[in-house]
């Protein structure tokens, strides 16, 4: 199960990457300026870490899509 220490791991690691990850206590409320929710507690570390990429294909399609119709 997911940690704290869990969470700063995939937090910081992602930071690398510059994508930004913001958390309150076990939540994740901001991945990359984008709200979102996510107890990390009730995922598992590999599972959180698809759903945060998830989250960024979402955004990265969005502004292909946005640059696309101008």
């Amino acid at each position: 199960m997911m940690d704290q220490v869990k969470l700063q791991s995939i937090i910081k690691t992602f930071a690398e990457y510059n994508i930004k990850i913001e958390a309150h206590d076990m939540t994740i409320t901001a991945i990359d300026g984008e709200s979102v929710s996510f107890d990390a507690k009730t995922y598992m570390q590999d599972q959180l870490i698809e759903l945060i990429c998830r989250v960024m294909a979402n955004q990265l399609i969005k502004t292909v899509w946005e640059k696309e119709k101008k």
